[in-house]
């Protein structure tokens, strides 16, 4: 049996991306469910996605991305979801790679994936200090893990329950480099699996 992945759309002010996101997951991964969490948007999000007659959680002021995030998972662990994929809702992320991010975790037998546009010598032409800030990242989480993650920062990840369960309880700021840490001094396996990463929409 197939296991139930729900993507989780964290959006904060996305009126004019958070419809070309919803639309190409529709077309690239048809079987996987959709939630969008509006974190306190003061645009047109919330009545956006309602229109296209998505799920939506709204909180009701911006909390910041490691709560919109944590409010995903709550839900997804409450209506008993196997797997969560998590993806901004900026455009920066192809829907087309959602799939090949849930395969790459059931054929690694992992526990998190992270879609990482730096690994394999890929280049993200991004910002400098942006990219100043990976490398020491990289380099920090390879200090502290035993293991060097190149993209620390992906907002494109998928994760079993158990990780999930492993980080709703907590505090995170972003859900980043403190959550990786945290998830492999628990003894869960995280991999990278490489994507092309957009520039924002």
């Amino acid at each position: 049996m197939s296991p139930r992945v729900l993507v989780i759309v964290p959006a904060f002010n996305e009126e004019k991306s958070i419809a070309g996101v919803l639309s190409d997951l529709r077309q690239a991964a048809p079987e996987f469910d959709r939630i969008v969490v509006v974190d306190g948007s003061k645009d047109a999000t919330a009545r956006i996605v309602e229109e296209l007659g998505e799920k939506q959680l709204r909180l009701p002021c911006n909390l910041g991305y490691g709560r919109a995030l944590q409010t995903g998972m709550k839900y997804a662990l409450a209506t008993r979801y196997d797997i969560v994929l998590c993806m901004d809702g900026d455009g920066q992320h192809k829907a087309e790679d959602a799939p090949r991010l849930i395969r790459a975790l059931l054929e690694s037998h992992s526990d998190v994936v992270i879609g990482s546009a730096f690994s394999n010598d890929r280049f993200y032409p991004g910002k400098f200090i942006r990219r100043v800030g990976q490398v020491f990242f990289s380099y920090l989480s390879h200090l502290l893990i035993g293991q060097r993650i190149y993209d620390t920062t992906s907002g494109f990840k998928a994760l079993r329950a158990r990780a999930c369960q492993a980080l709703v309880s907590g505090t995170f700021m972003d859900f980043h480099m403190e959550t990786l840490v945290r998830l492999r001094l628990l003894g869960l396996k995280v991999v990278e699996f490489p994507i092309t990463v957009e520039e924002r929409a």
